[in-house]
């Protein structure tokens, strides 16, 4: 929980010291995040997040392997794919690649129907399955070694001995 507040501190610092210091420079930049923890489905939190970079994902990837025009396979399909390749954009590395092929198969999944199941539910039910798929997809991101990252959800999960403390010192 705490590093899905410290990635969002970071990245919506950086960004909002640029349009902070571009303004001073005469530049006009757009917002890059919009509270995106309020967010009640992966797909809201995809627009609301790192709005610049889905942007670039959306003009330049999605729309020309044909966006949502052929159909909701494909349209899940589309949408894995520039998951997949956003996942490499951010690093050579096989929790990227997870991290991306995670985000595309929950986006493919709520764009063939789960977005309309999702919708009957509460919105705090709406709310609480985001946030726990974004803080389980923020922990591929962090984690480069793959069984670092199995160590860590065994010891959360209480599987690795008393607390698992052994293994949380490997972490650091």
């Amino acid at each position: 929980l705490c590093f899905t507040l410290q990635i969002y501190f970071d990245f919506a610092g950086y960004s909002d010291m640029a349009i902070g210091l571009a303004r001073m420079m005469g530049f006009d930049l757009r917002e890059n995040f919009n509270a995106p923890y309020i967010s009640r489905s992966i797909t809201e939190f995809w627009r609301r997040w790192h709005i610049s970079l889905t942007t670039f994902i959306r003009d330049y990837l999605y729309k020309p392997l044909g966006g949502n025009r052929d159909g909701a396979l494909r349209t899940a399909l589309n949408l894995w794919i520039c998951f997949l390749l956003s996942g490499l954009w951010h690093g050579a590395s096989w929790n990227f690649i997870a991290w991306g092929a995670y985000y595309g198969l929950i986006l493919a999944l709520e764009a063939s129907g789960g977005a309309k199941l999702l919708k009957k539910l509460p919105r705090l039910v709406q709310h609480l399955y985001t946030m726990a798929l974004v803080t389980a997809g923020w922990l591929l991101f962090k984690f480069s070694d793959l069984y670092q990252l199995k160590l860590f959800v065994k010891t959360l999960a209480g599987r690795n001995g008393w607390l698992g403390l052994e293994n949380l010192r490997s972490l650091n």
